[in-house]
């Protein structure tokens, strides 16, 4: 009797030393020789574009992505590439029963390079959702013949790709009467990116004279374009408050010190595609309070910036709270030099002439393009697989051009 008790108890002990051992190794233990004890692990999930990137760990040779591997708690230095590829490189802590995800953008070391138009091209003006760009063609070089319909006038590209992947084709929304003077004229984008308003104008000792301005709606070439000379800046006002009170209610749901801070020592306030990131210029010195306390496991570890000086751009991370430094003012050109790639995990910065793409948190600077290109006119595509330049490799004998850079 005695001993199928024992028989029994030690079955069930078996057993459930055995269930344990399944529920400690599906949550990540190990058992660690060095140390010869249970040591829980941690779980990073490394993903890359293009996919069937390696991984190397403290440069070994690990595995290649997409993946989740375990390893054992503590700081790696972790790099993905891919032949054809710059590389990609991080410090990752890796943390006990913790997923760490590692998303790695791979740029190509030689970029192909495409046009876009053949016409000539100025003023191309990106929307305020950064779907479309506009363009003004100047002269008529494809118009020699009385039965062409004239090309110059105001043109709309679509960024993205349509249905079957394929690219949409530009369309003209306005054509040249042959009285307009184009040398000066300009476009300016309603915040729907519904209607663009055509402006000719002369500007002189900082004074600007306009001597015509129209309406064009974008979408509907059945409504024809409205002269708005007498009260395009009144149209243009209402514009400007609607995008500023959409902007000023996106910060005010932030957590109120985020928001105050944002609302009295940040200027040039751009969330990113997905709203989760908001990229700023600082104003005005301060301290951006810590607002998730204690901070999350498992986040971003590169250093983050909270003593904020001014004249500095940083990325504030709404899901993490974390604030990251991105460059100096004194480094780029224009605010036109920084902006959103459309993937919200990645920048577009122009500087010293050359085209990089950076990781919302400062790291990973890889060069997209090093050349001609005119102004600080960088347009992203909106399926995160190309760049929009605008570049003449013909000077000066003919108007730039929009090009095409392919990251894929």
């Amino acid at each position: 009797m005695i001993k199928r008790l024992l028989s029994s108890i030690g079955i069930i002990l078996f057993i459930l030393l055995i269930a344990g051992s399944i529920i400690a190794y599906s949550r990540g233990y190990r058992f660690n020789l060095q140390d010869k004890e249970l040591t829980p692990t941690g779980i990073l999930s490394a993903t890359s574009y293009p996919e069937g990137a390696s991984i190397w760990l403290n440069d070994k040779l690990t595995s290649a992505t997409n993946v989740s591997i375990s390893l054992l708690p503590g700081w790696y230095n972790l790099r993905i590439g891919k032949e054809g590829y710059q590389s990609w490189e991080k410090q990752i802590r890796i943390q006990g029963e913790v997923v760490t995800r590692a998303d790695a953008l791979l740029i190509p070391t030689n970029p192909s390079l495409r046009a876009l138009t053949i016409t000539g091209v100025t003023d191309p003006t990106l929307s305020s959702t950064g779907g479309r760009v506009a363009y003004l063609v100047t002269t008529d070089e494809a118009s020699y013949s009385a039965s062409l319909k004239p090309k110059t006038g105001v043109w709309v590209m679509d960024l993205k790709s349509g249905p079957l992947g394929g690219q949409s084709e530009p369309k003209q929304i306005y054509t040249a009467n042959g009285s307009e003077i184009w040398k000066d004229a300009s476009i300016i984008w309603s915040p729907d990116e519904k209607q663009i308003i055509l402006k000719f104008s002369k500007t002189e000792e900082k004074m600007e004279t306009v001597y015509s301005a129209y309406q064009i709606y974008v979408d509907n070439p059945n409504i024809l374009p409205t002269d708005v000379t007498s009260s395009w800046e009144t149209l243009v006002t209402d514009w400007q408050e609607t995008q500023k009170l959409k902007d000023n209610a996106a910060i005010d749901s932030l957590p109120p010190l985020v928001a105050t801070f944002l609302h009295t020592a940040a200027s040039d306030i751009r969330f990113s595609p997905d709203d989760t990131k908001i990229l700023y210029e600082a104003t005005s010195s301060a301290t951006l309070a810590q607002v998730i306390v204690p901070p999350l496991i498992g986040t971003n570890t590169t250093q983050e910036s909270r003593s904020i000086v001014p004249g500095k751009y940083y990325i504030y991370d709404t899901k993490e709270d974390k604030n990251f430094f991105i460059v100096d003012t004194k480094s780029i050109n224009s605010p036109q030099a920084i902006t959103w790639y459309t993937d919200s995990k990645h920048i577009i910065l122009i500087e010293k002439g050359s085209i990089y793409i950076v990781d919302y948190d400062g790291s990973n600077i890889r060069t997209v393009y090093t050349g001609p290109f005119e102004g600080d006119i960088v347009f992203p595509w909106a399926s995160s697989d190309k760049l929009v330049i605008l570049t003449n490799f013909y000077k000066p004998q003919s108007i730039p051009n929009l090009y095409e850079i392919d990251l894929r």
